[in-house]
């Protein structure tokens, strides 16, 4: 009988002690990869989640990555817009300054119209060449954020012709203007809100999906040191036994 009781106690504590180094070597494994689950086995519904939550993720970081390149796509549209409105205004006041019937010279009329045809061109093909991945950006077509038509009937060769331009320069430049606050609009009201809110749920699911996946490293460490205890102890506790044994088996001899 006592050789029974001194076997089953080395039987348990070689078991406590292997469950011991099992607990060690979880928890240091959770500290140094700073994940809680690091198998299948760790918790098998919360790899689950975890994983559709990191689907989720991905789907979410690629649109907003698309929505960030929309952005860029206004913005260039934008920015092009004004450079082809100053074009206007300079025009504008060329042709006041043409429009001063009786106060310019033939040649001052002449340096008018042609700085007149010069701008007008350069307006034209601004908007020919604002293109955007191979699109053009305000010509109405596929893959345009805005329509502007090609400026024409800007004469400055007489006073008569440059009162009329003058008309021709307002209706060109309300109608630029009001693409210019439809495609501001849409960036700041529809673009820019939804990237707003897909970055508040990308940070809400990454959070859920690091409470599931991480390691709580204050836990695992306190893990650590409870089983390297617990591991100690049975090896001291079974050393004790075996050198108990031996001294009785040393009276005997």
């Amino acid at each position: 009988m006592s050789l029974s009781i001194q076997y089953s106690k080395a039987s348990f504590l070689l078991r406590s002690i292997d469950l011991a180094g099992a607990d060690m070597f979880r928890a240091a494994e959770r500290i140094s990869s700073g994940l809680f689950i690091n198998h299948a086995s760790d918790s098998p519904a919360g790899l689950v989640i975890s994983e559709q939550l990191r689907s989720k993720v991905a789907e979410l970081n690629q649109n907003i990555k698309n929505t960030n390149d929309l952005i860029g796509k206004y913005q260039t549209a934008a920015s092009t817009m004004e450079q082809m409105r100053s074009y206007i205004t300079d025009l504008r006041s060329l042709a006041v300054g043409a429009a001063n019937e009786g106060g310019n010279s033939a040649q001052a009329q002449q340096a008018y119209a042609r700085l007149a045809e010069n701008a007008v061109a350069s307006y034209n093909r601004v908007l020919e060449t604002a293109d955007y991945n191979g699109a053009n950006l305000l010509d109405g077509g596929d893959g345009s954020v805005a329509t502007v038509d090609p400026l024409s009937g800007v004469d400055l060769s007489s006073a008569d012709a440059a009162q009329e331009s003058i008309a021709v320069l307002d209706e060109a430049a309300a109608k630029l203007d009001q693409q210019q606050v439809e495609v501001g609009a849409y960036q700041k009201n529809e673009l820019e809100a939804r990237l707003s809110n897909m970055q508040v749920t990308l940070s809400n699911l990454q959070a859920a999906e690091s409470q599931i996946r991480d390691s709580d490293i204050a836990t695992e460490v306190s893990n650590f040191l409870a089983a390297s205890i617990r591991n100690k102890a049975g090896l001291a506790v079974l050393a004790h036994l075996y050198l108990t044994n031996k001294s009785v088996l040393s009276l005997l001899d």
